[in-house]
């Protein structure tokens, strides 16, 4: 008998201490997690310094135009094929003079024409090759493709241009913008793929977007040169 009531305070010491370790379980306040300054200070540079695009908008491209920068590569270039090989190719070295700012994003321009007309677009197209990044581009992959005035006019993104190497070849993507910061001078080769010796290149330029990624701004002190 003597043992049924030990045992049964036991229980009861048991039963008790588990009921007050569940209300300061369901009581206790919610853990407060500390962050530190410098975490925040992290995470808001992060946010602060991310590199800026370029909308895919004409009147964006006529902004960055209009305040100057911009670098034309050849103008007014006779250009066409023979026996599938370009004839009069413009070479051009653009260097990247400044403060130490770097290109963020930006624009490929070209206006082209043949004998008065726009280009027929199954098979005349620009061939533009920055180092070993470019060549035959896809018309299909501008922001702009159109007709004008017996000219056809066209605006790419700089930081994703698609081209074939050869005209048998697969296409490839490359981002421009990003090749324009790996050196100071970048070698570009220009014609026009089509087989009429009228083929004209009127323009082709580069408008750019500044930036410094130190502190994460818009600026207007990096500049390209076409020598």
């Amino acid at each position: 008998m003597k043992n049924k009531k030990i045992g049964l305070i036991i229980a009861l010491l048991v039963t008790a201490y588990g009921a007050v370790a569940l209300l300061g379980f369901v009581s206790r306040p919610k853990q407060t997690i500390e962050v530190s300054p410098d975490t925040v200070t992290e995470v808001i540079k992060e946010v602060i310094l991310k590199k800026p695009t370029c909308p895919n908008t004409w009147d964006y491209f006529i902004g960055l135009k209009d305040s100057k920068q911009i670098v034309v590569l050849a103008k007014n270039l006779n250009s066409y094929g023979v026996d599938g090989k370009l004839i009069n190719i413009k070479r051009t070295v653009v260097k990247s003079v400044g403060s130490g700012s770097q290109i963020a994003c930006g624009y490929l321009y070209i206006k082209a024409h043949v004998a008065g007309r726009a280009l027929q677009q199954e098979w005349e197209h620009p061939y533009v090759k920055p180092d070993e990044f470019g060549g035959h581009l896809i018309m299909d992959n501008a922001v702009v493709n159109r007709g004008e005035n017996g000219a056809t006019e066209l605006l790419f993104s700089l930081s994703g241009i698609n081209y074939r190497e050869t005209l048998s070849s697969e296409v490839r993507k490359a981002d421009w913008s990003a090749l324009l910061n790996v050196s100071d001078k970048t070698r570009f080769a220009i014609a026009l793929n089509t087989t009429d010796k009228a083929g004209i290149i009127d323009e082709v330029s580069i408008v750019y977007q500044c930036w410094n990624p130190e502190i994460g701004q818009i600026t207007h002190d990096c500049q390209l040169i076409a020598e």
